[in-house]
């Protein structure tokens, strides 16, 4: 039991550290240095592979987008804010982290307790 409770406070430490570095509202991810992300030219964020794959700039439909320590750095498909298009002079930007190169996925219906849960057996409540 003892061996057991250990794992479990060791498991619960390491998934409470991982989600240290996400944003309020579990809105992305902050940036811990100056960060470099792709974006479409409306800002809306793409895989860093769309930008890698042209030279300066971007190019193609995506853009780099510069974003400073501190800032959030956004879900795939979810707009940027708070950076620019153009990198600060002197600064030298990373790329974000693989780990928030992910697309936020939309609460799924099973039809379970939903609209449903006001029933009780086969009696209504």
């Amino acid at each position: 039991m003892a061996f057991d409770l250990k794992w479990t406070t060791a498991l619960a430490a390491a998934l409470l550290a991982s989600g240290c570095n996400r944003g309020a509202g579990d809105d992305g991810w902050t940036a811990d240095t100056d960060t470099a992300i792709c974006t479409d030219a409306q800002g809306k964020r793409l895989p860093d592979d769309r930008c890698r794959q042209h030279r300066v700039g971007g190019g193609g439909g995506a853009f780099w987008y510069f974003l400073g320590r501190g800032r959030t750095i956004p879900f795939i498909g979810e707009r940027a804010q708070g950076g620019s298009f153009r990198a600060a002079g002197g600064t030298a930007y990373r790329s974000a982290p693989t780990g928030t190169a992910i697309t936020r996925s939309a609460a799924i219906s099973r039809d379970g307790f939903g609209s449903s849960g006001h029933y009780f057996g086969g009696a209504r409540s």
